[in-house]
């Protein structure tokens, strides 16, 4: 009796030096997640203040375009609305509908003084919040599984992931969308799906990427160079055409269904940032971030960091990072100088992976440094 005792013991010991670490990762993540994720809606919500884009009229279909066109959350919201029993629609919506700190202590309005929930969409309103935040936590754990495949350093993979949430509010101070979070969930999927030759994968994935925002059209060139690593470059090519030819296909009929709305398919900005580029004062703006001080935009220090960071890690990363890197820069960057409000950073969501390849082998080499033992005869 007293073996099979200690049998047991030992074997929910063993289980839960396994199952405790999880549940702590799960929870620093989750943590991690949230607090980003607070500091972003406390700073624009849904930009409910701006008419032309709210949630009752993306999920009506009459928001201005660009924006309508970015559909898949919103109409995922309404769906499951939709098939909610009577009962449980009608207790959300009367529980919704509170948005005062007395009767509702949970009201999103009662925590965010810039959101503003459309009463008849007020149960799609907290279901936009929910996803978005769900993609936002999951894209972190698929950043940091790339990550510690490419490092080849667990510890490092998940720093430089925590270190990307924290730092995801900076890109966001000229505005964010609830359409951000699912983005970047559907770009580091299409990453980790190519990074393995999961072509299949990736077709699947890719209407509901479009459907969701119309830049991943052109990310799929950014791919190129994982699928000439499996499949040689004329496969590769055939490949990104096809993959080209499925996301136009999956755009085309959102973007005649709201061809009649107000706005236009872009905007353009180019002459905004030219004379932002010769702005002294555009790379010194502050903000609010964290509830303190910190630079934003294109702020020099952050700027000089980041160029250091590139220099010192630039020999370390794979080739076919670099590749990809090149193609994302030669891609977004044009695409941000044309179409994007200034300072609007989440625009450069195509280098996202670049920024955190960077971070990763700076972090990896700093934690080598810092705590590799000694070498024989130091130290004494």
């Amino acid at each position: 009796m007293e073996f099979i005792k200690n049998r047991m013991m030992q074997s929910v010991k063993a289980k839960a030096k396994v199952v405790l670490p999880r549940i702590m990762l799960f929870i620093v993540i989750w943590v991690t997640c949230s607090a980003s994720y607070a500091d972003v809606f406390s700073w624009v919500a849904f930009r409910d203040q701006i008419d032309c884009h709210t949630i009752d009229r993306m999920v009506e279909g009459t928001a201005y375009r660009p924006f309508v066109y970015r559909q898949l959350v919103p109409q995922t919201a309404h769906f499951i609305r939709e098939h909610l029993p009577e009962k449980t629609e009608q207790k959300l919506q009367a529980q919704y509908e509170k948005t005062d700190l007395n009767s509702n202590p949970y009201a999103l309005p009662s925590i965010y003084a810039r959101s503003t929930i459309p009463r008849e969409y007020a149960i799609e309103y907290y279901l936009i919040y929910g996803i978005t935040f769900l993609c936002f936590f999951a894209s972190t754990w698929i950043l940091r599984s790339i990550l510690m495949e490419v490092l080849k350093d667990r510890v490092a993979g998940t720093l430089t992931a925590l270190l990307f949430v924290l730092l995801f509010p900076f890109f966001t101070r000229a505005g964010a969308f609830f359409y951000d979070f699912s983005e970047m969930l559907f770009f580091f999927l299409a990453i980790k799906f190519a990074m393995h030759g999961r072509w299949i994968t990736l077709l699947c994935l890719t209407p509901f990427a479009v459907w969701n925002k119309e830049s991943f059209f052109f990310f799929l060139l950014t791919l190129l160079p994982f699928h000439r690593a499996h499949f040689g470059m004329k496969k590769a090519l055939l490949l990104t055409l096809g993959l080209l030819l499925i996301a136009g296909l999956s755009y085309l009929p959102v973007h005649w269904h709201y061809a009649m709305n107000p706005g236009g398919t872009v905007e353009y900005h180019f002459w905004d940032h030219v004379a932002n580029l010769f702005s002294w004062k555009s790379y010194w703006q502050v903000t609010r971030t964290y509830g303190t001080w910190t630079g934003s935009g294109v702020f020099l220090p952050h700027v000089l960091l980041l160029v250091w960071m590139i220099f010192h890690v630039w020999k370390q990363v794979p080739s076919i990072w670099k590749q990809h890197m090149g193609i994302a820069c030669a891609i977004n960057l044009p695409l941000y100088w044309m179409f994007c409000w200034l300072a609007e950073l989440r625009n450069l969501s195509f280098l996202y992976f670049s920024f955190c390849i960077i971070m990763g082998f700076w972090i990896r080499e700093t934690l080598w440094r810092l705590y590799q033992p000694p070498a024989a005869g130091e130290g004494k």
